[in-house]
């Protein structure tokens, strides 16, 4: 199982660049950004690439209304030529209620346009034309025009419910997961190799890899705190708290719910045991060994874990420190 690390993107590029080479020291595979309101993750992606030899760079996820495929098809290719072939593309669906408020996108269909949006990202990547006249997404008569044209950028392709897996299996380069337990690593990483094989594709064609959210302090309490008020966000919004649901944390959701109700967010962490926090992420100190939790999702056939940092406090870098610090044995 590789290992990398995931980091806000509000953070200066000049900070991130020194970050991005200590990560590639530290011994970590890969380096990873979201993409919400904040800097453009692509130019991060390219940013770090400047500044390191071997290190992954990804984005997870472009949400796949705010480009048009083309242009995004267009970046890849630029950022694979920049960073030697070390470009890494998640693509998402998103949520309404952000892609059309802040983009305004006409949010509909989102299977079908993700399984547009890899038609075009594939033609184009390949060097051939692509010709897609979609429900949804349209790029017909355009070829890149980029020579060489540099390899292909793998697409992880985000999902949660099970047709989205399945078109991760079918068409995308690997899927990438979040906010998902050993166990739901598990049953999301079968239904995506059933997927691959059902349509005739080699099962490491496929990587199955997910973000899971680390918080590391020297005070164990902050971290643990930090973690849970982070799931306590993600409980509100109604796709993830379907998803935690799915997974047995409904009691979980309802509590926070509660919680939050009664006394505010700062009444959320005590109403999540310790028991959820373990099961959907790992927090402890800069010595902890998260070596327990790490194997779990080794065993349950985990390609790729990405460490979200969580931010402990007001320093968002000397939480990404501390998590280097407490992975870097497994890393390395």
């Amino acid at each position: 199982m590789r290992i990398g690390i995931g980091v806000s993107e509000d953070l200066t590029i000049s900070t991130q660049q020194p970050l991005a080479r200590r990560v590639e020291d530290a011994g970590f595979a890969s380096l990873w950004t979201n993409e919400a309101r904040g800097r453009d993750s692509l130019l991060l992606c390219q940013a770090w690439a400047a500044v390191t030899e071997r290190l992954e760079v990804g984005v997870g996820v472009v949400p796949l209304w705010t480009r048009s495929a083309a242009q995004l098809a267009m970046a890849a290719a630029t950022l694979q030529e920049a960073s030697d072939g070390r470009f890494l593309l998640g693509l998402g669906v998103s949520h309404p209620g952000t892609m059309g408020p802040w983009h305004g996108a006409d949010y509909r269909k989102p299977l079908t346009a993700a399984r547009e949006t890899l038609d075009v990202l594939r033609a184009l990547g390949e060097g051939r034309q692509a010709d897609v006249d979609g429900e949804v997404v349209r790029a017909q008569h355009v070829r890149l025009g980029i020579t060489p044209t540099p390899a292909r950028t793998p697409v992880y392709l985000a999902a949660m419910g099970p047709r989205m897996l399945a078109l991760a299996g079918e068409e995308a380069d690997g899927v990438l997961l979040n906010w998902s337990s050993p166990d739901e690593v598990r049953r999301a990483g079968d239904r995506v190799r059933d997927a691959a094989a059902s349509a005739g594709r080699d099962l490491a064609d496929v990587p199955v890899a997910t973000y899971v959210r680390v918080a590391v302090d020297p005070d164990r309490d902050a971290a643990r705190r930090a973690l849970a008020q982070e799931i306590g966000q993600y409980a509100a919004l109604p796709a993830y708290a379907s998803h935690f649901e799915r997974q047995g944390f409904g009691d979980a959701v309802t509590a926070v719910k509660a919680a939050y109700k009664a006394g505010g967010r700062e009444a959320v962490p005590d109403a999540i045991e310790d028991g959820v926090l373990g099961a959907l992420g790992w927090y402890g100190t800069p010595d902890d060994d998260p070596s327990v939790a790490l194997a779990a999702y080794r065993e349950a056939g985990l390609d790729h874990l990405v460490a979200r940092v969580v931010v402990v406090g007001d320093d968002p870098v000397a939480s990404v420190d501390a998590v280097l610090r407490a992975l870097r044995p497994a890393a390395s």
